[in-house]
């Protein structure tokens, strides 16, 4: 029974001579980093197996798995492309010294090696659809978490790839669209490439894309009424361009029917020679100038006004709030006035009836040159042309003489 036992033993546990089949090895790669170093990459055997058949007792073959076999190929031979196959070495636990390899079931690993190529293309957007009308996609204020991506791979495949194309319907948008988006490797024409060997280092991007309402409105000039001219009745104006396109939120556009340009005071606008300007278009910052127009060109011309000069003396002039305790002296001794307005209304104008007066509140003691403002009689459409201004004095009043008692 004694015998029997060993004979089990040594037939069932050591069996020198024992054969055994391992099926499905992965295959680790050495020095895969050289071929880098050499601009190569490895396209295919990266996920080689091999099956092999190992000799040896079946005690230490019974020790062995997929997991402590190792299977590995050196690559620092590979210096060019090309398909390769290359024999790949057996490595076991330290502790196994009497196995050795039966048969190479799989001879050898094939390999695939190409040029390897990294490149930064830029991130477009792609538009697909019709949006509503009198929307617009503001595409030049979109805000991306990345405007552009790195691909590595196969050179052949790297050099086909020109951009990195984010598909946005445009069918129904309505709002400010915001997400994450997945984008697609595109050739010179906006196809589709093949990149399924090509690495990226940004995977989804995050898009803000405004989507704002659209609007056309004029530009405009503010007149207010001087020297004699109205203007309603008297000014001709002029503005190129005449209208431009803005965009915004719907909220901000209810704002504006107009954009004024700027304020022109009549009073000081010729009648011979327009009032011309080259004016800058500002808007708001949540407004967009969409006729990217920066300057507008504003003309003033004024219809239906004559001129008349009337040569006013010292006493037409009136001083009117005086300091208390100080006494005002006009050194003016003639002022010639041009006064503006229709052909009819001047007729009616005379030095009676044109009041001229100086302001003196708030003045100290001394000699002023203050401007001077006017009241006419019977001429309410004629207006003074240019500015007027008189030289005034004013001192402290004498003392009066003590009273005798």
């Amino acid at each position: 029974m004694v015998a029997f036992g060993l004979w089990l033993y040594v037939v069932t546990d050591v069996s020198p001579g024992h054969e055994q089949t391992f099926k499905n090895l992965p295959v680790s790669l050495e020095n895969e980093s050289t071929l880098m170093d050499r601009n190569l990459m490895l396209l295919a055997g990266q996920d080689s197996q091999v099956s092999v058949r190992l000799y040896g007792n079946r005690s230490d073959l019974n020790e062995l798995n997929a997991s402590n076999i190792t299977v590995s190929v050196d690559l620092n031979g590979i210096t060019e492309p090309g398909e390769y196959e290359r024999e790949y070495k057996i490595s076991l636990p330290s502790s196994i010294t009497s196995v050795s390899i039966s048969e190479r079931i799989t001879p050898t690993v094939k390999l695939e090696v190409v040029e390897y190529a990294e490149k930064e293309v830029p991130v477009k957007l792609i538009f697909r659809g019709q949006l509503q009308e009198g929307l617009l996609v503001g595409e030049e204020r979109a805000s991306m978490s990345a405007t552009s991506v790195t691909v590595a791979g196969p050179k052949s495949q790297v050099d086909e790839i020109e951009f990195a194309g984010l598909e946005i319907d445009r069918t129904g948008l309505t709002s400010t669209l915001t997400g994450d988006f997945r984008y697609t490797l595109m050739n010179r024409t906006g196809k589709p490439v093949d990149a399924s060997n090509v690495k990226t280092n940004v995977g989804s991007i995050t898009l803000t894309l405004p989507v704002e309402h659209i609007k056309e409105i004029p530009l405009v000039v503010k007149m207010v009424a001087g020297g004699g001219a109205d203007p309603n009745e008297n000014a001709e104006v002029k503005v190129e361009p005449a209208t431009i396109t803005i965009s915004g939120s719907e909220e901000a556009l209810s704002k504006y029917d107009e954009w004024v340009l700027t304020t022109v005071n009549l009073g000081e606008v010729d009648i011979g020679t327009p009032y011309s300007q080259e004016v800058e278009i500002k808007l708001p910052e949540n407004i967009t100038n969409q006729s990217n127009i920066p300057t507008a060109k504003v003309e003033v011309g004024l219809k239906g006004l004559n001129t008349r000069t009337v040569t006013l003396t010292k006493d037409n002039i009136h001083v009117r709030n005086i300091p208390e305790g100080m006494v005002p002296t006009v050194f003016t001794q003639q002022l010639d006035v041009v006064f503006r307005g229709t052909a009819a209304e001047l007729q009616k104008l005379t030095p009676e009836n044109v009041v001229a007066w100086v302001d003196m509140a708030g003045y100290e003691a001394g000699t002023q040159t203050l401007p001077l403002s006017f009241e006419l009689e019977n001429a309410d459409k004629v207006g003074v042309y240019g500015k007027c201004s008189v030289t005034v004095g004013i001192a402290p009043a004498p003392a009066e003489p003590p009273t005798e008692p």
